[in-house]
This record gives C-alpha cells, structure tokens and sequence, in this order.
C-alpha cells in the first residue's frame, strides 16, 4: 500500500476519567451505600406514618452522592458509571438477593436520568442548583419507574402518589449535594 493510502482516520476525541476521579466516584458510590441503610430507621418512622414505601425517601439522599459526583466531574456516564459499582456491590453483598441480576437496571437507571440532565450539557442554560435539584428528583423518579414495572406495578395515579415524597427528596438531595459543593476547600474542589 502506498503512504497516502494508510492515513488514520480521524475520531472523536474522548473524554477519559483521570485516576483521581475514579476513586472519588468509587468512594463516593461506596459511601452513597453505606448511608442509605443509615438513615433508613429515620425515614421509615415518617412514611409509616404517612403511609408511603420507605424506600422512596431514603433514595433520595442515597443519590445526592451520585448527583454530587456528575455535577463536579461533568463526564458523560459519571452517575452511570457510579450506578453500576452501586449494582455490582448490592448483588455481591447480598443487599438486593430477592431482585438478582435486575438490580442492574434499578440502580444504572438514576445514575442515566442523574447523567442526562448534568453531564449531556442539554440543561446547561440553567443554574447549577437547579440542575442538581432536578437530577436528584429525575434519579428518584428512574429509580422508582423501573423498580415499579419490574416489581410493584402500580397504577400511574397510585405510583406518583407513593413516589411524591420520594421525588422530593430527591430534589432535595440535589439541593444538599449543591450546598455541600459549595462548601468544599479549594484544595478537593477539580
């Protein structure tokens, strides 16, 4: 072959997560793990009383660690990414055994909806804080449709009604997650 003939082809470049940003991520997944049954006994005493899935509280502030961790990195599969360790943990410690292999999709799910308005630069025109609201709410929302269709299925009307609560902690957790950012030292900020 002559030299004109073997020229590279000309790619996209890619965005690579850098080694630091993988340990935040997985520290940052590992900790949203181990805070959710934490606070579980707190959020189970408000829905018993409301008469609402517990769940549907408490993950909201499980996702503020993967909202928190897409809106400082800003790649494209950061809550992803997070979701599938967040997955593959829940399935190798047994968290999840009665969803099996589905628990891919329940935990992935947020981590798409968390990507989709933080990371795919469509909502960029908004402020941060509102976008990070939204994530958290978006993530909750994904969570609880697919675990809904593969489990519970619910009802639209009965679904948003149980998932209300849950929707706006999510957005809430966003709203943390936003503070918490703002709170960082300089030297942990990217």
């Amino acid at each position: 072959m002559k030299r004109e003939e073997m020229k590279p082809m000309k790619t996209m470049p890619r965005q690579r997560f850098t080694l630091r940003e993988l340990c935040l991520m997985t520290f940052l997944a590992v900790f949203g793990m181990l805070f959710k049954p934490l606070v579980s006994p707190a959020f189970n005493l408000i829905t018993d009383f409301v008469r609402v899935p517990g769940g549907s509280m408490t993950a909201g502030f499980s996702l503020l660690f993967l909202v928190f961790a897409a809106a400082r990195i800003r790649k494209p599969g950061t809550a992803l990414l997070m979701g599938l360790v967040q997955a593959a943990m829940s399935l190798s410690m047994g968290i999840s055994a009665t969803a099996g292999i589905l628990v891919f999709i329940t935990y992935t799910m947020p981590g798409a909806a968390i990507d989709l308005i933080l990371c795919s630069g469509w909502f960029d025109r908004f402020p941060l804080k509102l976008r990070m609201s939204a994530a958290g709410a978006a993530g909750v929302l994904a969570g609880a449709a697919f675990t809904n269709m593969l489990y519970f299925r619910l009802p639209l009307t009965a679904f948003l009604l149980f998932y209300l609560l849950g929707i706006l902690s999510g957005a809430c957790g966003g709203v943390f997650a936003w503070h918490l950012s703002r709170r960082l030292p300089a030297s942990v900020r990217f």
